[in-house]
């Protein structure tokens, strides 16, 4: 199995590195491998007790993306019919206050390095923007209150930005936005780097990531009362049911909903009666 006509594919979507060389690993793992349905359903049969159900839905988007770029039929709803159903996993986000606490972490050394970094964090949590989509952004994207995104398979969008964060870009500037001490573009793995070092330090209990920030940026303008279509264009979401899987409320927001299931506390002490 050639893949790299298909690696190409992907790069030329503009789908992230990490994206691509996942799809990559895990299509190496079934070289040489004979794309039909039947093939496809021993895969998925022999591999039911050794693997979750994210990975193996996972791995039959994978499949489902390659057998489309080499034009080759599979009858998919005898492949899902196989794979178990996978329930919505609950991600963790942050809020303001928390991201507050990310930007008091200073880890640079130099103070210019630190105040970009945290205009980095400013503009993932309040843009909702891809991590690939912020270092690639250019001062030249910014106009009339808006960024011009060049989003996953090099689709075009545009983003609010708000007024302070605007004002950090200069409109005669044709350079990225964000650059080393050196003038080069920040890699998106720096980005990663700096929001682990920053969680830890801050003491926050969560797993962040970039992604983090997106589905936070979803769920705190839903929570506010945003409309699902405001979020959906900010985000570049084909559809709606994408959008609402971005929205995850953390554990305390959940549990007080939660708890609204009772009024007060029972009053007998049903609980303390001699057995």
């Amino acid at each position: 199995m050639n893949l790299q006509k298909y690696i190409n594919h992907l790069k030329n979507k503009n789908l992230a590195t990490g994206t691509i060389q996942l799809y990559t690993k895990i299509l190496q793992k079934h070289q040489p491998l004979t794309l039909n349905t039947v093939n496809i359903q021993k895969i998925f049969q022999q591999n039911l007790t050794k693997y979750e159900a994210n990975y193996l839905s996972l791995k039959q988007q994978i499949f489902k993306s390659y057998a489309k770029f080499r034009r080759i039929k599979v009858n998919w709803e005898k492949i899902v019919r196989i794979i178990p159903k996978v329930q919505r996993k609950y991600f963790a986000t942050i809020n303001e206050l928390e991201l507050n606490k990310l930007k008091a972490v200073q880890i640079e050394e130099e103070l210019e390095n630190y105040h970009r970094n945290n205009l980095m964090l400013d503009f993932l949590f309040y843009t909702g923007i891809r991590v690939s989509e912020l270092v690639n952004l250019k001062h030249r994207d910014y106009s009339n209150r808006m960024l011009r995104i060049l989003g996953k398979g090099n689709k075009i969008r545009y983003v609010f930005c708000p007024e302070f964060l605007a004002n950090q870009i200069n409109p005669f500037s044709n350079g990225h936005l964000f650059t080393t001490s050196n003038g080069k573009p920040i890699r998106p793995e720096w980005v990663i780097q700096i929001i682990h070092k920053r969680t830890q330090l801050a003491g926050i209990q969560k797993r962040i990531t970039p992604h983090s920030f997106r589905r936070s940026f979803a769920t705190n303008l839903y929570n506010r009362g945003g409309k699902l279509e405001t979020i959906q264009k900010q985000l570049g979401h084909a559809s709606l049911d994408t959008t609402m899987a971005y929205i995850h409320n953390d554990y305390e927001t959940l549990y007080q909903d939660y708890s609204k299931l009772w009024i007060k506390s029972p009053t007998a002490n049903y609980y303390d009666l001699p057995k």
